[in-house]
């Protein structure tokens, strides 16, 4: 049932570690905000969800000293530190870490200079003291997981999940008793979430209280005590977890809409995607790619990709995911091995492994990149120009020679309205840096999508969404499968994988270890498969990997015939063009070329 006790009172609750008592804040043409109260018990798992643009992690940036609210007053330990908190430092000396949703590490610092900047041992003179530092740090990861962390490498060249690892290991680093996290597990395998939030219980039992912001109500479920609901920046409800449900949360969160959101998305019917086959797509053959620091992260991948089906690729983060979507849209070039595209129903097939990035969009190739803020915007563009972004050429999309105003403007108002961008008062002209993560990702969404594309490799697409959001984009990429487009997921979200995909490949290693329809997959064996742990399933071999793709085209032998056969493709059908890798690299896919680290 909701705990309906008022934390509106200035007289001291020895049980209340925090509390924050009418805060409004306002941005520009919105209020984030609006007299929201918090309480957080000590040594509490104090969950807070809501819709995207709720106002959520403004309240931890409040709560982290990063904003100051316009009224309402801050207590911790039952001493108002209103006025205290003028900035992180201050958070950080009452005992506060915040792990951000947008993280931030620098990215030309190793992981070692991350974790200490602002807080180095030094020796009498002011010499840091690196050894010191290092054996802490090191005492840390192996409390965190992760002793096999390279402490000097630099953070450009780890992965969205590592990142979010080091930021807690920056919290911990700094004697962090109240842990705020924002969508910690928004970038995690199931496997990954579940160390996170054992990681995470271990610390509350040593007396840390922990807030965290998530849209996943199982986990709200499974790991709070407590939750509070925020709806458009204002106290939607307040509940004590072992006495409410995930359908009274929902209500709570959505409001009078919650009777049109499905708890659970239904799946595509595997009868529709037969239906809808126009013929081969992609075609994977012996592709390796090398990661930034040269070694190879992708071997010898054989994979294919019919129109109109989801095909997954499941695995934990670090397998070769990040590096095999980034080849396929063209942000990295290809150490061995071939990518086919092909055209319409005709037999002759593209080799892409040639083509600028342009080149594959103007064939039919769009990407949703796993970092929107590294990969997928320009954060001081407009809400307009980021959804302009790689269709510069276009007349239809208001580019040109000269970019057509009146004719961007009134297409992105169109796709604010279509894809449920919250932007309050502002219009289209709006940065892109004052949406919401949830709101910046529907834009990212909305550019791909809006392309028509033949093939979509769509990395983490429901990243930082809420239920009805999230909702939107598997509706959104099923109709997409029913019109045509081949569709590449890329997700450390098991369910989502499960839930959209006709069939499954799974990474581990750097290699496709196995390819499975979607009859055949459970979260157990696709599990034991990304872990390496399924007896008898490992590639450790080209051969193994072959076996497998030998295996799973008797499998699809059952779906409709192509028009010629798409899984023996020889040189003498395949279109040898004449674009090469241009300078254009990673102007449209994203903002930043992936081969060297992102930066």
């Amino acid at each position: 049932m909701p705990d309906s006790q008022s934390m509106n009172s200035n007289a001291p609750q020895s049980d209340s570690l925090v509390r924050m008592e009418g805060i409004t804040k306002r941005f520009p043409g919105i209020v984030a905000n609006q007299d929201v109260q918090l309480r957080v018990l000590r040594g509490a798992f104090h969950a807070v969800i809501g819709e995207n643009g709720a106002g959520k992690s403004t309240l931890l940036n409040i709560l982290y000293g990063r904003y100051r609210p316009d009224t309402g007053k801050v207590f911790v330990r039952d001493t108002d530190v209103t006025d205290a908190l003028r900035g992180p430092q201050d958070a950080i000396g009452l005992g506060i870490g915040l792990v951000s949703q947008h993280y931030a590490l620098i990215p030309a610092l190793t992981v070692l200079e991350n974790v200490v900047m602002g807080a180095e041992p030094t020796w009498i003179g002011g010499v840091l003291d690196v050894r010191s530092a290092m054996e802490r740090i090191r005492d840390l990861a192996g409390h965190l997981g992760l002793k096999d962390l390279d402490l000097h490498v630099r953070a450009e060249r780890l992965s969205v999940a590592a990142q979010q690892k080091v930021e807690i290991l920056k919290a911990l680093y700094r004697n962090a008793q109240i842990l705020l996290l924002d969508e910690p597990t928004a970038t995690l395998a199931p496997q990954e979430a579940d160390s996170l939030f054992a990681l995470l219980h271990k610390l509350g039992e040593e007396g840390a209280t922990i807030v965290f912001v998530t849209h996943k109500i199982r986990e709200v479920m499974s790991h709070s005590d407590a939750v509070t609901v925020l709806r458009r920046g204002q106290n939607a409800g307040d509940f004590v977890t072992r006495a409410t449900d995930p359908q009274e949360l929902l209500n709570a969160m959505i409001g009078p809409r919650s009777g049109d959101v499905r708890f659970t998305p239904e799946a595509g019917s595997v009868e529709k995607v037969r239906a809808n086959l126009a013929g081969p797509l992609l075609h994977l053959s012996n592709v390796s790619v090398r990661n930034a620091r040269r070694a190879l992260a992708v071997q010898e991948a054989e994979l294919k990709v019919a129109s109109g089906e989801i095909v997954g690729v499941a695995g934990v983060d670090g397998s070769g995911q990040r590096e095999l979507s980034e080849a396929i849209v063209g942000l990295r070039s290809l150490e061995t091995g071939d990518m086919f595209l092909f055209e319409g129903s005709s037999e002759r097939a593209v080799n892409l492994k040639s083509l600028s990035v342009r080149a594959r969009q103007k064939r039919g190739v769009a990407y949703i990149p796993e970092d929107r803020h590294r990969s997928g915007m320009v954060m001081d563009f407009s809400i307009a120009e980021n959804y302009l972004l790689g269709h510069e050429d276009n007349a239809e999309w208001g580019g040109g020679l000269l970019l057509k105003s009146s004719r961007l403007l009134e297409r992105a108002a169109r796709m604010i309205q279509d894809y449920d961008v919250r932007i309050g008062e502002r219009d289209s002209t709006a940065s892109g840096r004052d949406l919401s993560g949830g709101n910046q990702q529907k834009v990212v969404f909305a550019r791909a999508i809006d392309s028509k594309p033949r093939l979509l490799v769509a990395c983490q697409p429901t990243r930082g969404l809420d239920r009805g959001a999230t909702e939107f984009v598997y509706n959104t990429l099923q109709d997409a499968r029913a019109r045509g487009t081949g569709i590449l997921l890329f997700s450390l979200d098991l369910d989502e994988v499960l839930e959209l995909s006709d069939r499954i490949a799974v990474m581990f290693n750097g290699r496709i270890v196995r390819v499975l329809p979607r009859s055949e997959a459970t979260a157990e064996r696709l599990g034991a498969l990304m872990t390496g742990s399924a007896e008898g399933e490992k590639a450790t071999s080209p051969q193994r990997t072959q076996r497998d793709t030998e295996e799973n085209t008797e499998k699809e032998a059952s779906l409709p015939s192509m028009p010629f056969d798409f899984y023996s493709i020889t040189e003498t059908n395949v279109a040898d063009p004449d674009e090469e890798v241009g300078a254009d690299r990673g102007s449209e896919m994203g903002t930043h070329p992936g081969e060297e680290g992102g930066r």
